[in-house]
């Protein structure tokens, strides 16, 4: 296929979506589709300088948010360059990846695939602080994109059925064009199998909460857990916090912190590696997650997720497969009891490890997404008329 890459932000950046944004490319350039990104688009400065007003009156006046990202003046510039990119090429269809603000204003007769892992209706309810004190004009805003988005595409694919059914029900998107594929790993290589084994070298129960919000993803929780298996278990364990930096009161001898790698580099790659191959789990117990894409990475190394039922978490992480999924209002001694339980029985805990890489490899790739891409693309949008068509 010739596919037109639909994304405002730089899609070679990996920062932007979590990478998601970037593997997703590189996937379907592996399978031998041709790739053209439209993107990145920059705003000019009288737009950035009157959405930025828009936000410093808002927060005044109102006391609230105003969320420029999801503002209509944003879709509407970035439709017209699009549009401008488009002319005169020919593609077989539209990829959009988390483009709800690329695709409000988009005129095109071009098959759209439209791609995300949630709807605004869900994040904005859901407990993301960027979310807390938005204007409700925002949010007028931010549904009327994805409104329009959803009904311009061909196809929708999600990577839950939280996500999915959201779709359908609060913006009433025909079953027949919603789709579910589980995300792949972030990662560039694919560690070598033998490598999940590596671990049981490792005598101290090693923990990693790999994030970069410490509230949003359970920080706390994660802390109390460490806590419980030493002083309430006796387990010498060990919790290696990457991503973030906790509160200034949060802090214990067993506790590792690393405030940021960049996989860009090779000293900070192989450093990724290392600390993966010898953590025993993943713990991330998230308050709010559309996909845990860092379950995804771990699995990749025959880490099991220990987690939170929320979200499209349970799409991701299978209890007793690839980790396990605790209620929402599990505490963390629910956690340490779990991990400890698991962790002693050494037959239980080497049979986790080999199938939380198995359902890496059948599952949670990108080369596996790839194929329902294509799969989707021929069975349900190369056969039908294009969904949108030029007036």
């Amino acid at each position: 296929m010739r596919i037109a890459y639909l994304a405002l932000n730089d899609p070679l950046d990996k920062k932007s979506w979590s990478g998601t944004t970037y593997y997703i490319a590189k996937a379907l350039q592996k399978n031998g589709n041709e790739v053209d990104y439209l993107g990145p688009i920059k705003p000019p400065k009288w737009l950035d300088k009157t959405l930025r007003a828009i936000a410093k009156a808002t927060r005044i006046i109102f006391r609230k948010e105003y969320i420029t990202k999801y503002s209509l003046l944003l879709s509407w510039y970035s439709a017209k360059q699009f549009t401008k990119k488009l002319k005169g090429k020919k593609y077989d269809c539209i990829c959009a990846p988390a483009a709800s603000v690329e695709l409000g204003f988009l005129k095109t007769n071009l098959p759209v695939i439209y791609i995300t892992d949630a709807t605004f209706e869900l994040v904005s309810n859901y407990d993301y602080s960027e979310f807390n004190k938005m204007f409700w004009f925002s949010k007028l805003e931010g549904n009327l994109l994805e409104k329009n988005a959803l009904k311009k595409s061909s196809a929708v694919i999600y990577p839950s059925i939280w996500a999915a059914e959201s779709a359908i029900k609060d913006y009433h998107i025909a079953n027949n064009k919603v789709f579910i594929a589980p995300f792949g790993a972030n990662i560039d290589m694919i560690p070598d199998r033998q490598i999940i084994y590596k671990k049981l070298e490792n005598k101290q129960l090693t923990l990693l909460f790999l994030a970069v919000d410490w509230d949003r993803k359970g920080g706390s929780i994660a802390f109390d857990v460490l806590k419980y298996l030493i002083y309430t278990h006796g387990v010498q364990a060990k919790l290696i916090v990457c991503g973030c930096v906790p509160p200034s009161h949060i802090a214990h001898p067993n506790m590792e912190v690393i405030p940021f790698l960049d996989k860009n580099k090779k000293e900070d790659y192989d450093r990724f590696v290392s600390i993966m191959s010898s953590a025993h789990f993943l713990l991330v117990p998230t308050r709010a997650d559309c996909s845990l894409l860092v379950g995804c990475e771990a699995n990749a190394y025959g880490v099991p997720a220990i987690t939170t039922e929320t979200g499209g978490v349970p799409e991701i992480v299978k209890d007793g497969v690839n980790g396990y999924c605790l209620p929402y209002s599990a505490p963390g001694s629910t956690y340490a009891a779990l991990i400890n339980e698991l962790f002693i029985n050494e037959e239980k805990y080497q049979q986790l490890v080999a199938s939380s890489r198995q359902r890496f490899e059948e599952h949670l790739n990108w080369q596996k997404w790839t194929e329902s891409f294509t799969e989707i693309y021929e069975n349900s949008v190369a056969k039908k008329e294009p969904a949108i068509s030029l007036n």
